[in-house]
């Protein structure tokens, strides 16, 4: 506890010194701004295991970080590198750290023409109970499993302010890979290279039809999991009273294996947003799909269907609380796993200044899996203090 009690006063001096930089640190023509965020919490069943096995605990996380930004006529860059570190009281073994390097250029060629470039590295810590370690592999006493992820991707936009039509392409890379126990990572090890495109055409000045495609090729170095998905969507999105907003797209989705062992997959595929206001300071938001992810082990691959339900209501100006609901259904394919998901939580933000924010929240958490070993109750709760810009 003593090296917990070192960070929480380091964030405390942090916060007083970053609060007189409420309009950033000025380089030149770039802007500075440091971030810091720290939280505490319990969670009854902090490795997500079986009734039999829970164990409880209680930790502190810290999340420092900086964020240069420059907005000039033509171009625009962002640089934004932040780390998380979690600390559980259970034991030190268990804690967890995230590094994000993000680098983005943004480009408007002429009023109709926009493109920008971005990298993205991650250097990362899976909680023991998720990811790969789910499950009865706890009993192996692993280390937490680490990973790093380097990934790229372009983006180039064509339509302008009152065309009827617009157009978005993209294209990109994910390399992942783990670091350790590699006897069970080593077949996670994977790279996603994939492009699409978005085609928008306004039918009305608060609606427009939407097509989209999307191709992924997914290569693993160790698996025999090699793949190829292609996604075909249309939908719309639309504003229609000021108080309603929508974009569904509703398709068609593959997945092709290159080994035959693997079952192929094809069916419908659902992307729905869409955000109700019945007041200014009252929002609600819906969330649908149903989609496909790799696995973590069991099976050849996962399909998803998901729903999420939130409601966000500002009492006064600094003072908002937040409601949310949501269950998902997880078919493990070339499995005998099947899960069904269902979380609830509540939470309450105090902005106390433009720069920095407290909350508390709750949230419970149910997994029913057809096996046991993957069956847990989790309920956390979190106390939060953040400072942004």
């Amino acid at each position: 506890m003593k090296k917990n009690k070192i960070l929480i006063l380091l964030s405390i001096f942090l916060i007083g010194g970053v609060s007189a930089q409420q309009d950033g640190l000025q380089i030149g023509a770039f802007t500075l701004f440091p971030t810091i965020g720290l939280s505490s919490g319990y969670q009854n069943n902090f490795l997500y295991q079986d009734e039999n096995n829970q164990e409880g605990s209680q930790y502190i996380a810290i999340s420092p970080g900086v964020r240069l930004e420059s907005f000039g006529e033509k171009t625009n860059f962002l640089a934004q590198y932040d780390i998380t570190k979690t600390y559980f009281d259970f034991d030190s073994k268990y804690n967890t750290e995230m590094h994000h390097l993000l680098g983005n250029i943004g480009h408007r060629i002429s009023n109709r023409t926009n493109f920008s470039v971005s990298a993205e590295y991650y250097e990362g810590t899976d909680r023991i109970g998720t990811a790969n370690q789910q499950g009865g592999i706890i009993d192996l006493d692993l280390d937490p499993d680490e990973w790093h992820s380097l990934g790229f991707d372009g983006k180039w936009h064509y339509g302008g302010v009152g065309a009827k039509g617009a157009i978005d392409l993209v294209v990109g890379t994910i390399d992942r890979e783990y670091d350790n126990n590699r006897e069970f990572t080593a077949t996670r090890d994977r790279e996603i290279q994939y492009f699409g495109g978005t085609y928008s055409h306004q039918v009305t000045p608060k609606t427009s039809y939407l097509a989209q495609f999307r191709r992924s090729n997914i290569d693993y170095d160790n698996a025999t999991l090699d793949s190829t998905e292609t996604r075909m969507m249309l939908g719309a999105e639309w504003d229609a009273t000021g108080k309603t907003s929508a974009r569904a797209l509703v398709g068609y989705l593959t997945k092709d294996f290159d080994e035959p062992q693997h079952e192929d997959f094809s069916g419908l595929a659902v992307e729905v947003g869409a955000t109700w206001r019945p007041r200014t300071y009252s929002t609600f938001d819906l969330t649908l799909a149903r989609e496909t992810d790799e696995t973590n082990g069991n099976g050849s691959y996962v399909v998803r269907n998901s729903a999420a339900l939130g409601w966000t209501h500002f009492w006064k100006d600094r003072f908002s609380t937040n409601a949310n609901i949501g269950a998902s259904d997880e078919y493990y394919k070339g499995s005998l796993r099947d899960d069904s998901i269902n979380y609830y939580g509540v939470s309450a933000s105090y902005q106390i200044t433009e720069w920095f924010m407290s909350g508390l929240g709750y949230k419970h958490v149910k997994r029913d899996s057809s096996i046991d070993d993957f069956s847990y109750d989790d309920d956390s709760l979190l106390f939060t203090f953040e400072l942004s810009k």
